[in-house]
């Protein structure tokens, strides 16, 4: 798409969300140079689906026939660089007004400054010039449904209506687990799961055989007539140097996810790692030279290596007990886990959006990122945890197994995991 002139530092929209004040200077440069340039940029339009809706000859002579209906669609997916409100304004023709209200109207639904590189976002028009609907999908799962009558935008979240059908699939390994998954016909993120729902049992990187095997019975999706990301992983079972383990989908009254044939939760209560680190500069000791005081002191903490910016997630899900600048701990959030542990990560540049004391965190949910700020000599999460007061190492701690199923939630599972043995076999 034709650029026009604006800051090329704007551009971070796309990927992360600015300040405030940031946001609103982008807008006033744009709408600037929006009155300057005029509608040069009209010039040149995308490609255009469009979509008539005709009578036949023979349903014409039986009734009146039904107004010609013509829909244009115009999608785009977003690229590294773009500017939001460019995007707007080129493949939906909205003016600086209309951009501003959209973004003002929407701001509770979703965030249209944050839209995100790959994903598609669906312009349709009909008697108007300017799109009188707009999809985005926001993720695999959701898309943000945008209307715009008698100058007035409206927003609402919903699932993709995906076509959905079970497919099982056999896969032996013959060479390693991501071809031969491919081979099989799997996608690259069902792969990933699989190793993931196992990876507590099997070591994926060391322990794969040539004549291991799994079977996977998973969702596959179709939208609009075109192939689309898998849905979940339904059942799964993979056979590792003649043992056999078992994963099965089940949905209970307080969470959902994976399970072994006793209805064990298959992924552990923590995480090995809060974060995508290079190197670990600093382990779990009691006696330490400070890099700062120049003291020896204990350091029961893991200190990771990574640039600033890096997403930190919960090792495990619980609840914050503060998010706050704390003297040398610099930003620092605290939080409170079960079976009497609890966790802190520290030396963030940022915390994530709207985080704050009190509310319950997933595992896995980003909850701040890595920076340098109190008492640091460089860019790195010191990431630490006690269990009820007294620090362990999270580099050496065996891994407490998930939540277990018990009462009616159990019963209920094994008669769901009977049924998927069956297809499995």
């Amino acid at each position: 798409m034709r650029k026009t002139a604006f800051p090329s530092d704007d551009k971070r929209l796309v990927d992360t969300e600015p300040p405030k004040q940031a946001r609103l200077k982008m807008a006033i440069l744009f709408f600037g140079a929006i009155a300057i340039g005029g509608y040069f940029l009209w010039s040149r339009e995308p490609e255009e689906t469009v979509t008539e809706t005709l009578v036949s000859p023979v349903e014409a002579q039986e009734e009146i026939p039904p107004p010609e209906s013509k829909e244009r669609v115009v999608s785009y997916i977003v690229a590294p660089g773009d500017l939001p409100a460019e995007v707007f304004f080129e493949y939906g023709k909205l003016d600086p007004n209309e951009i501003r209200a959209l973004l003002e109207a929407t701001k509770d639904v979703y965030d249209f400054t944050n839209i995100r590189i790959g994903r598609e976002l669906q312009f349709f028009f009909s008697e108007q010039e300017t799109a009188e609907k707009m999809r985005y999908y926001a993720s695999t799962e959701t898309m943000i449904e945008v209307e715009y009558e008698d100058g007035v935008f409206s927003a609402r979240k919903e699932a993709i209506p995906y076509e959905v059908t079970e497919e099982l699939t056999h896969v032996k390994i013959d060479e390693f687990l991501y071809k031969d998954g491919l081979d099989a016909g799997l996608s690259e993120a069902s792969i990933l799961e699989i190793a993931d729902i196992f990876s507590f049992d099997i070591d994926f990187t060391t322990e794969i055989r040539e004549g291991d095997e799994m079977r996977v019975l998973y969702e596959r999706r179709v939208l609009n007539g075109k192939q689309a990301p898998d849905g979940k992983i339904i059942a799964a079972s993979f056979t590792n140097a003649g043992t056999t383990y078992f994963g099965y989908y089940f949905e209970s009254e307080v969470a959902s996810g994976h399970y072994d044939s006793e209805g064990n939760e298959l992924a552990r209560q923590f995480l090995r790692a809060p974060l995508s680190y290079r190197a670990i500069t600093s382990g779990y000791t009691g006696a330490r030279l400070h890099p700062i005081t120049k003291q020896v002191t204990a350091h029961y903490q893991i200190d990771y290596a990574a640039p600033t910016g890096t997403p930190v997630v919960a090792t495990a899900r619980g609840t914050v007990v503060s998010a706050r600048l704390e003297g040398g701990w610099g930003n620092i959030v605290r939080l409170q886990h079960d079976n009497g542990y609890t966790t802190h990560y520290a030396h963030l540049s940022g915390y994530a959006k709207g985080l704050a004391a009190g509310p319950a965190v997933s595992q896995g949910q980003i909850i701040g990122y890595v920076g340098s700020t109190g008492w640091s000599t460089g860019p790195h999460l010191d990431y630490g945890m006690r269990l009820k007061g007294s620090p362990v190492n999270p580099l050496s701690l065996t891994l407490p197994k998930g939540a277990s199923l018990t009462g009616d939630e159990k019963d209920r599972f094994q008669a769901v995991r009977q049924k998927l043995d069956e297809r499995l076999r």
